[in-house]
């Protein structure tokens, strides 16, 4: 069994402390997460903007958390973190997260996402009008062979914020599967590789693909499937397509030499899949 993710140490933001006095974990912070946020966008100093934390929490009164850890508000709404810690743990390892939409005018709140691990990685543009999405990764459970997904908030002026790749039989953890770990040995006989990467170039729209390769290292038989992940320029929506032949290969080849690739948003690009595909361009045998 082989999860890769080639990743650079994630930085730190300090602790935050609530109005309740609460000293909270770290939020994992990419480097990079400093890119462009929307127009009007801005986190919420808990300090100064006491009267919008204390709407926050009036909205919050009847949800389950330890403490709210950041809160980001733009045009009315406002995209709510909160982790909740059970009173046995030590650290804030095992923390859930959950992530809201909530209307400040209103008070209505959606719950987005559950979590663990939640990690704020940048602002992206999946489409060349519009506001940019802030992309985050997540594990989906703890204490269990967990997923690792990739999502974006976007938001929408009328209704607020939504998580992008919506999970139509699980809508608490909504986006991507980039990395799995309950496959290969020892749980199967195979020999798995998984690779995935963010492309954001700079003149352009975010897309994301995966590549999941597995070879049976009893009878040889190959399992592979080839993604690619992206906006709809016309409509909007978030889609997928499964790639096949030399399409999937040119996708393969991209996401293992991931030139315009976001800091912290791939992974795999060391794994002999990944290798043996780019000796295999080399050679001009592919």
């Amino acid at each position: 069994m082989k999860l890769l993710f080639d990743q650079p140490p994630l930085g730190k933001i300090p602790p935050r402390i609530s109005v309740s006095g609460i000293v909270l974990g770290f939020l994992a912070l990419s480097s990079c997460a400093a890119g462009q946020a929307p127009e009007g966008f801005h986190w919420v100093d808990f300090r100064q903007e006491t009267s919008t934390v204390s709407s926050v929490e009036r909205a919050l009164k009847s949800e389950q958390y330890t403490a709210i850890r950041e809160v980001g508000v733009l045009n009315g709404f406002a995209l709510v973190m909160t982790v909740q810690r059970d009173p046995s743990q030590s650290t804030p390892v095992g923390d859930v997260w959950r992530v809201y939409n909530l209307s400040m005018k209103t008070g209505s709140i959606q719950e987005l996402l559950t979590g663990y691990n939640l990690e704020i990685k940048d602002w992206l543009s999946f489409q060349p009008q519009g506001s940019r999405d802030l992309g985050l990764l997540y594990l989906n459970c703890w204490e269990c062979e967990p997923g690792n997904l990739f999502t974006a908030f976007h938001f929408e002026t009328r209704t607020g914020w939504r998580a992008r790749w919506t999970n139509d039989k699980d809508s608490n953890h909504p986006g991507i599967t980039v990395g799995v770990t309950d496959v290969g040995d020892p749980y199967t006989n195979e020999d798995v590789d998984q690779v995935f990467a963010v492309l954001a170039p700079r003149e352009g729209v975010a897309t994301l693909g995966t590549w999941y390769y597995a070879k049976d290292l009893t009878t040889g038989k190959i399992t592979e499937s080839v993604s690619k992940f992206f906006v709809d320029q016309a409509t909007g929506q978030d889609k997928s397509i499964d790639l096949v032949g030399s399409r999937a290969t040119s996708w393969k080849i991209r996401l293992c030499n991931p030139a315009d690739s976001v800091s912290g948003l791939f992974a795999g690009q060391s794994s002999s899949a990944c290798k043996r595909i780019i000796r295999t361009k080399k050679s001009g045998t592919q």
